[in-house]
């Protein structure tokens, strides 16, 4: 059976490439992307600041290289490369040549995981080297680095323990250099991984370490990441309206629109948080993109001239199916405020913790650039000018408005139901919104309002409807009948 279709295969050096769905065994494309979102669940991301959570040995320590998931099979007389996405490499590339030649002791077909990078001229690999040494047909720059085993013959090979899956990989790929296993090391205890972690990855000279543990679990150990990103929005908290509770970051791309990166709610003590509101309050524009924080508070967009620097755990441009991450990408004029234009490939921030205000730098495409995130991982297209989609019109399903009157004091409590008809066309919309407004004129802040998202009718329906049971009691007369 054939491997992989060629028709979008284009030359690379003395072999080829094919573009995303080029894999034609579906056992096979099943098999690496099970992998992928297996292995992806399995990861925990730990800092060093975090001794406590690393796990005692034995723990199998491996520097995390910066490159690409890919998995070298052989099948027959076949030896290609496969990434999660379907993508082939064959022929006679470099690493593919040595590796024919190295795995020539073993007549088995395998299936091998491991990370393909690209050597540079100074420093350590970056992920976006690999695209780049794609581009510019260089394939002689590419290295693997095998971790792991998948399959051996018919066998899978996952129910062995990782120990005899890395001798195997030694036996299999002993000498190679282009194709060469993961360097890994033994340590049972913590302040062993962090020695190990101060060698290969401190002070820039890795990303980051991985340990392995005998229980199937996978940690992660990496310094945190930053990122100077401009502000765009910003959220209150009901409780003390002069205070800032998130933040809505944004990148610029190389046109000048910005791309979301999502939200930051750690943004220190109450004094900050003040000084923030107090920066942003007074700058708030029209935009007609809606965002809501994890709370359902929708964000009030501010005028992009806020830097701030952000601390991170880790970036993803991909989830756990490597499904690419798609954010919304904004135009922004004086006259007209944020315009939404589509969604494309950007990522998403974990665990971000605000730094500092940067007052040294501004929003435009050097400060804010939407390239910082390639030191972490590729991200396809940001040049790409994004034009706008437009999305269909809401829908009112539901509205209901109450009214109260005590003497000098009046109340208003207006519930909506919204259907957006726009979750095909952009999964940052939800199917359904349940909007609730309270206003008050007596109380200390008047307005106050609470979101909820729904997937189908019936849940809208159900928060609504409680809703309507916890908030509307004697008294309450309403409004909007006849």
């Amino acid at each position: 059976m054939t491997l992989y279709a060629d028709a979008t295969a284009s030359p690379l050096g003395a072999g080829t490439r094919t573009g995303l769905g080029a894999l034609l065994d579906e056992e096979l494309s099943a098999l690496v992307a099970n992998y992928k979102r297996n292995i992806a669940s399995r990861y925990r991301s730990l800092t060093p600041e975090e001794p406590e959570l690393i796990p005692t040995g034995p723990l199998f320590a491996s520097p995390k290289l910066d490159g690409e998931l890919w998995f070298l099979v052989r099948r027959g007389s076949d030896l290609i490369l496969v990434n999660p996405r379907g993508r082939v490499m064959a022929g006679d590339l470099p690493l593919l040549v040595e590796a024919r030649a190295t795995l020539a002791k073993t007549d088995e077909d395998l299936v091998l995981a491991g990370e393909l990078f690209a050597a540079r001229k100074a420093g350590r690999p970056r992920v976006g080297d690999v695209a780049a040494a794609v581009s510019d047909n260089a394939p002689e720059r590419l290295g693997f680095a095998a971790f792991d085993v998948l399959r051996r013959g018919a066998a899978d090979a996952q129910a062995l323990p990782y120990e005899e899956r890395l001798t195997l990989l030694r036996a299999w790929l002993e000498g190679g250099k282009r194709v060469a296993v993961i360097k890994t090391e033994v340590v049972n205890d913590r302040d062993n991984a962090l020695r190990l972690f101060g060698e290969w990855a401190s002070d820039g000279k890795g990303e980051g370490i991985v340990l392995r543990p005998t229980d199937g679990r996978i940690f992660k150990l990496k310094p945190f990441v930053t990122l100077d990103a401009a502000v765009i929005g910003l959220t209150v908290r009901a409780d003390e309206p002069d205070q800032a509770r998130s933040l809505l970051l944004a990148l610029m791309r190389e046109n000048g629109q910005l791309q979301i990166i999502g939200s930051c709610g750690n943004l220190g003590d109450d004094e900050r948080r003040r000084a923030l509101f107090a920066l942003l309050a007074e700058s708030t524009v029209d935009s007609n993109y809606r965002y809501a924080s994890s709370s359902g508070a929708l964000f009030r967009f501010v005028r992009p001239e806020v830097v701030v620097e952000v601390r991170l755990t880790d970036l993803q441009s991909a989830d756990s199916s490597e499904k690419p991450v798609e954010r919304m990408v904004l135009s922004y004029s004086a006259e007209r405020g944020y315009e939404a234009r589509r969604p494309m490939e950007g990522v998403s921030i974990l665990h971000p913790v605000l730094e500092r205000v940067r007052d040294d730098k501004s929003v435009n495409p050097a400060d804010v650039r939407a390239a910082q995130v390639l030191e972490r991982c590729h991200v396809d297209a940001l040049d790409t000018v994004a034009e706008q989609v437009r999305l269909p019109a809401s829908e009112v399903l539901r509205r209901e408005v109450y009214v109260q009157h005590k003497g000098d004091k009046h109340g208003v409590r207006k519930l909506l139901l919204l259907q957006t008809h726009k979750e095909t066309l952009d999964a940052s919309y939800p199917a359904f919104v349940v909007h609730f407004t309270d206003y008050s004129s007596g109380r200390k802040d008047p307005l106050q309002r609470e979101v909820r998202l729904a997937s189908t009718r019936a849940q809208a329906d159900a928060i609504a409807d409680q809703m309507i049971t916890d908030n509307i009691k004697r008294g309450w007369t309403r409004a909007d009948e006849g």
